[in-house]
C-alpha cells in the first residue's frame, strides 16, 4: 500500500514535470510549423527542448548510445522497439534533425500531449486501409523533402512475450522506395518504469541503443519482407543478447519474425 502511494505520489510529479514543459515548448513546436510543414529545426530544436526538460527534471534517466552511427544533414527511417509510453520522450533525444513520426489516432485524445502530437506527427487510422495508405504517401512525401522519419515497426506497444512484436512493412516499403537507411534503436528499462497498460510510473534508467544504419537494396536482392526479417532479426538479437530470454519466449520470436 505505501510502496503504491510512493508511486502515485511520483507519477503526479512526472505528469506535472512532463505537462510544464509541454506548454513552455509547445509555441516553440508547433508555430514554425504554420511557415513551413516538413522539416523545420526550429520547431524540432524544441520538441528537443522538452525531452530534455524531462529527461533533467523527471527523475527517469535517458542514456543514449551510438549516436557516433548518425551523420548531420542525412535522412533517415527510424524504427524504434516500443514498451512504454515513455519511449516517446526519448526520440528527439536520438535524431539529430527533424522528423516526422506516424501515430495512432487515439493519441491525439491525449491531454496536452495530444494537441501537440497532431501538430508534429502523421495521425493514422490502423483499422482503415485508405488511412494507412495516405499517411504513407504523405511520410515518403516528407523524407523526398528531407525530413528523416520515425515509425514504430511494431505499431503500437508490445504487449506478447516475444522481444519484439510482428514489424507492419510500412518502414519498410518507403525505404526500399526511397532508397532511404533504416536505423534499429532499441529502448531498455521502460517498460520496467512504466509497464504496457499502467498508468504508474517510476524513476529509473532508460537506454537507448542506435544500431548501424542498414541499407536497403533492390539490386541485391532485397524486398520488403526480406529487408523487414533482416531488421527485425537484428533487433531481435540485440535483445535477446542483453536480456538472456526463457526457450518459450525464443520460440515466440521465431514465430513473429516468420509472419
Amino acid at each position: 500500500m505505501i510502496t503504491r502511494l510512493l508511486l502515485l505520489l511520483y507519477t503526479i510529479y512526472a505528469s506535472i514535470v512532463f505537462l510544464i514543459f509541454m506548454f513552455l515548448c509547445a509555441p516553440l513546436i508547433t508555430i514554425p510549423l504554420l511557415f513551413k510543414l516538413h522539416g523545420n529545426r526550429l520547431s524540432f530544436r524544441g520538441l528537443h527542448l522538452w525531452a530534455q526538460g524531462f529527461r533533467l527534471f523527471s527523475g527517469i534517466r535517458y542514456q543514449i548510445e551510438g549516436q557516433e552511427h548518425l551523420k548531420d544533414g542525412r535522412t533517415y527511417i527510424f524504427t524504434p522497439t516500443h514498451t512504454s509510453y515513455l519511449d516517446a520522450p526519448a526520440l528527439p533525444l536520438v535524431a539529430p534533425g527533424p522528423f516526422k513520426t506516424l501515430a495512432k489516432k487515439e493519441i491525439a485524445a491525449i491531454p496536452a500531449f495530444g494537441w501537440v502530437a497532431r501538430a508534429v506527427t502523421e495521425m493514422v487510422d490502423r483499422s482503415n486501409a485508405e488511412s494507412r495508405r495516405q499517411s504513407i504517401e504523405r511520410l515518403t512525401h516528407a523524407l523526398r523533402s528531407g525530413t528523416s522519419l520515425l515509425v514504430f515497426p511494431e505499431g503500437t506497444i508490445n504487449k506478447t512475450t516475444a522481444p519484439l512484436a510482428p514489424f507492419y512493412d510500412g518502414a519498410f516499403r518507403i525505404a526500399l522506395e526511397t532508397q532511404t537507411p533504416v536505423v534499429p534503436i532499441v529502448i531498455r528499462g521502460a517498460s520496467k518504469l512504466m509497464p504496457p497498460g499502467s498508468s504508474l510510473m517510476r524513476p529509473g534508467k532508460i537506454t537507448v541503443k542506435i544500431l548501424p544504419p542498414l541499407m536497403p537494396s533492390e539490386e541485391a536482392g532485397d524486398t520488403v519482407e526480406t529487408f523487414k526479417r533482416q531488421v527485425y532479426q537484428l533487433m531481435a538479437g540485440e535483445i535477446t543478447h542483453a536480456v538472456p530470454l526463457a526457450s518459450q519466449t525464443k520460440k515466440d520470436t521465431a514465430e513473429a519474425v516468420s509472419l
